[in-house]
């Protein structure tokens, strides 16, 4: 049996799983705490605590062969290597308190220059495409986008750092993302997987190092960071049970999703939304926006993808509730279907957009009526966000030279049929549920799996649902980009 650490935005979990069977699975609140709007802290103290409670629970009642480890990617963790403390609470991947100082970054010249050229190499590259061959002419193309945002970690990092000031000689200082913190906490080691550090912002994707123009414009260094392994090396040992299989949430729903080929698409939809295109064996450019990150790397073989987030699209379905829209999530689906309104339209910016759109932009709610009822509010948010995946998803079309057959889900808010339905209906691929829902800890699980030798064939999870399109939304879906632009250029 393997048991699988999942720390998520609001829980830290334990799956224990008997190869494919989910034999146990516990919650465990995270402590967070949003001091002021827009930061999000985590007590990464307390979340190591139940890691290891979860843990001795699952040696000492499975006698499990292996400890995998999946989580949140772009949350900030801060400590002191002499006292095994933290030193900040961890700066979780929502929290925007960093805005100006991004910025601040952004103008710094290093940066513009590396956009300048970029943006040369990817006017170059329209003119002649066979230069997007070369790895180097990616690399540039990549750096046409760069900019350093709120939600990356490096930025977190440099903000912990700045309010340290010369306080920061007191330490031995660590940093890394969750999965680091926790196999610190039960290895003594300092590690990550290429799948986490890829989504730091430190760490350059296409030359495998941590980025010293990134570093020195931050002011980190590398003895701070963790050791990028492969997710399934071994990474120490909890009571002489093996730690492997860590990878990053997203990266493990892709894999427990069966996306291991080159156009294989997945979108987990949890508290945020990310559509994730795995682009094969070399990573790929984007010059709109999409983040090209490393899936996996697994005994030497690497995969790479291009992915795009909507920052609250979980969440804002939990916001409806919170504000009495209805008493439960589940009534969704069945209430959007009710609906007979086609007028309502929705741009759902509650903390920004995503990707493409790394701007501010309020949120709208256009067509009301005094016709209008709770069911329409439901629906027009249901449909906003599966235009904003339509949206990620024509860019990747445009990007990626390959046929996208059919998109492939996860997340818990994937159990909504209406959403699923639309998500199919507006991009006319079929889409396909999981019959796992937490993809992200499944997938954990096939690692370490594989890693501690308990199989040798690769298999996914299997699937309940397929949804093929019903309903042409492409004329809402023009009508709700229009709105978007309206949107994107308000002034008041």
């Amino acid at each position: 049996m393997i048991g699988v650490i999942d720390a998520g935005t609001t829980t830290i979990k334990l799956a224990v799983y008997e190869e494919s069977k989910l034999v146990d699975l516990i919650r465990e609140p995270i402590v967070k705490h949003n001091p002021q709007p827009g930061w999000v802290e985590i007590d990464a103290e307390d979340m190591a605590r139940k890691c290891l409670k979860l843990a001795d629970y699952a040696i000492e009642k499975y006698g499990i062969e292996a400890i995998a480890i999946t989580n949140q990617r772009a949350t900030a963790v801060l400590w002191d290597a002499k006292t095994g403390k933290t030193v900040f609470p961890a700066l979780g991947w929502q929290d925007m308190r960093a805005d100006k100082l991004a910025e601040q970054l952004n103008r710094d010249r290093t940066i513009k220059i590396a956009r300048a050229v970029g943006k040369i190499v990817a006017g170059i590259s329209e003119i002649i495409p066979t230069i997007k061959n070369s790895r180097r002419a990616k690399w540039f193309i990549t750096l046409s986008r760069l900019s350093l945002r709120a939600n990356h970690t490096s930025v977190k990092l440099c903000w912990m750092l700045n309010e340290l000031g010369e306080k920061a000689g007191n330490y031995d200082l660590k940093a890394g993302t969750i999965d680091s913190w926790l196999i610190y906490n039960l290895t003594g080691e300092h590690a990550t997987d290429y799948s986490n550090a890829a989504a730091t912002g430190l760490y350059d994707s296409f030359y495998l190092r941590w980025s010293k123009p990134i570093l020195e414009i931050v002011g980190a260094d590398t003895e701070m960071l963790p050791t990028p392994k492969e997710s399934d090396e071994i990474f120490g040992e909890y009571r002489n049970v093996p730690v492997t299989g860590v990878i990053a949430d997203q990266s493990a729903s892709l894999y427990a999703l069966g996306c291991w080929e080159k156009g294989d698409l997945k979108v987990t939809n949890g508290t945020g939304t990310f559509v994730d295109l795995n682009v094969g064996e070399e990573p790929w450019a984007s010059s709109r926006g999409l983040l090209p990150l490393i899936a996996w790397r697994l005994k030497g073989e690497m995969r790479y993808m291009l992915e795009g987030l909507l920052l609250f699209s979980g969440s804002a379905v939990e916001l409806l509730k919170e504000i009495g829209i209805y008493d439960d999530v589940r009534e969704t689906s069945e209430m959007a279907f009710k609906s007979k309104n086609e007028d309502m339209l929705l741009i759902p910016a509650f903390t920004g957009l995503g990707t493409p759109h790394y701007i501010s932009a309020p949120g709208l709610l256009y067509g009301m009526s005094n016709a209008m009822r709770r069911e329409d509010i439901v629906k027009a948010l249901l449909e906003a966000l599966a235009f904003r995946i339509a949206e990620i998803v024509d860019i990747m079309k445009k990007e990626f030279p390959v046929e996208l057959r059919r998109i492939r889900c996860d997340g818990e808010m994937s159990s909504n049929d209406f959403f699923l339905q639309r998500i199919a209906d507006v991009t006319g691929i079929p889409v396909e549920r999981g019959a796992i829902l937490s993809g992200t800890s499944f997938g954990a699980n096939l690692v370490a799996g594989k890693a501690i030798g308990k199989w040798n064939r690769d298999f996914c999870m299997p699937f309940n649902d397929v949804f093929e399109r019903k309903e042409d939304m492409r004329a809402k879906y023009q009508k709700w980009k229009k709105l978007l632009n309206i949107a994107m250029n308000i002034k008041l």
